[in-house]
């Protein structure tokens, strides 16, 4: 077998397992849902995203927090992305997965979840900073100065936020 049949073995493997294990869950609410007289509204609340995964959004953040502190980006994406689907607008999970995306260099992408960040937390002085230094690197001085300046207002200790913009002032 490639090595590609392999993963695909693997990952085949894995969703099967999901599905037994979401149809197990299934079942076992349906059972409890008969021993309690639930009606079916309450059954439908029960059959959410939270049926799919075993874990809440919090420990899946802690799970992502791991595999990007160890550069498996990728992982970290995936893993913070089913957070945010189980408990979207979490200001803080935005923020860690444009972080990632800037750490993969897909600035764009980064962008749009810093500024869904931004309108949950505006004062959040870090989400600034990543987007000011998202736009120095695009060569977006005016923009980065804007950001970099609103991340010093919030936090005027920030280091990164200051070295940022002594090296725009210095161009």
């Amino acid at each position: 077998m490639t090595l590609f049949q392999l993963i695909m073995l693997g990952a085949s493997a894995f969703f099967a397992y999901k599905i037994y294990e979401h149809i197990n869950s299934l079942k076992d609410e349906d059972i409890s849902a008969s021993q309690n007289n639930d009606s079916s509204e309450e059954k439908q609340e029960k059959r959410s995203a939270e049926a799919f995964s075993t874990f809440d959004a919090s420990s899946l953040v802690e799970k992502a927090d791991d595999a990007l502190a160890n550069d498996n980006y990728d992982k970290a994406l995936a893993i913070y992305s089913e957070a945010n689907i189980k408990a979207p607008k979490n200001d803080e999970t935005l923020f860690k997965m444009g972080y990632v995306l800037t750490k993969q260099e897909r600035y764009d992408e980064a962008l749009e979840y810093f500024e869904e960040a931004l309108a949950l937390d505006a004062e959040n002085p870090f989400t600034h900073l990543q987007m000011g230094l998202i736009f120095m690197k695009q060569e977006k001085n005016d923009k980065a100065v804007t950001y970099l300046k609103e991340a010093l207002a919030l936090e005027p200790e920030l280091e990164e936020a200051q070295l940022a913009l002594a090296k725009i002032e210095e161009a």
